[in-house]
């Protein structure tokens, strides 16, 4: 499992340069990377090999954020979706065929500030203006504790197009037939954290993906239909604190804190996430 592997504990220090490292980490493995700079963020770019693209098909765009809150391991809030990712980035790498994976790595996601200081908004704000703002972008966050896929909810602006929201109803959709192949139960939920929220802001489509136990989830289904909460501050209403104590998921409240270590992580994550991936690997959808 990849909480007791050398290389991931190494990871979790206090004192890694968590850039140097993923790029060590994959050049080891012949894999190149660029980094992408918008003001003092640094996002990570697997370069994959060329023929591994048909532009007959839609890029798919994975993301994950390397960057956490400083004095914390950061296990499951992000490390392990970047591990996970690092080792699939070496299985895509030697495919004979297209995959069209397009993989990066974020920083600034614990960034204060509002929504357009995360540095996902500067990211696709520069996909914007590079022009490769087409295609699905799915970002992963906290998949290493539980058992149940989530698709995190998104409480969309009021001012998009029409064009916008029938695009992102259609990667909701997408996502959800994804989640529901590889697993006997996803659902559908929302979270404390909306990574896809820069590239929301910027005008393009975005879904976050997560994991948690599956106990956690019944409860956390209880309390929103007790609460009638259709949106993450719903839940945290004065009247509700008393059921949030008890039903509000755990896995929740290690996020950002000292607690996020890698004994937190649970073994059937591995499997379904890597299960997820395959499956995203293996989309075809015509461009």
């Amino acid at each position: 499992m990849i909480k007791n592997e050398p290389s991931f504990l190494e990871f979790l220090k206090l004192d890694c340069d968590r850039k140097n490292f993923i790029q060590n980490y994959l050049n080891e493995r012949n894999i190149e990377t660029t980094i992408v700079t918008t003001g003092v963020k640094n996002h990570i770019l697997v370069r994959f090999p060329q023929r591994q693209y048909d532009p007959t098909f839609k890029i798919k765009t994975i993301i994950a954020h390397y960057d956490r809150v400083p004095e914390t391991n950061g296990a499951n809030d992000n490390s392990f979706s970047v591990f996970m990712l690092m080792n699939w980035a070496e299985k895509l790498s030697k495919l004979p065929y297209a995959h069209n994976i397009r993989m990066i790595f974020t920083d600034g996601e614990e960034t204060v500030g509002g929504i357009k200081n995360q540095g996902a908004f500067a990211l696709a704000e520069w996909f914007k203006k590079i022009q490769i703002d087409k295609g699905d972008v799915f970002v992963f966050d906290c998949m290493g504790r539980g058992d149940i896929p989530i698709l995190c909810q998104t409480d969309l602006p009021g001012n998009l197009s029409n064009a916008f929201r029938n695009n992102f109803v259609k990667l909701e959709k997408k996502t959800a037939n994804l989640l529901a192949s590889c697993s006997n139960k996803w659902l559908s939920l929302p979270t404390s954290y909306s990574d896809n929220a820069g590239f929301l802001a910027a005008g393009i489509p975005a879904v976050t993906i997560s994991m948690l136990p599956s106990k956690e989830a019944e409860n956390y289904m209880k309390l929103l239909m007790k609460t009638k909460a259709k949106i993450i501050s719903d839940v945290f209403k004065p009247e509700f604190k008393e059921e949030l104590k008890t039903l509000f998921p755990p896995t929740w409240f290690l996020i950002n804190s000292h607690r996020d270590t890698p004994d937190t992580l649970t073994e059937e994550s591995e499997e379904i996430f890597l299960k997820i991936l395959e499956k995203i690997s293996m989309l075809r959808t015509l461009s």
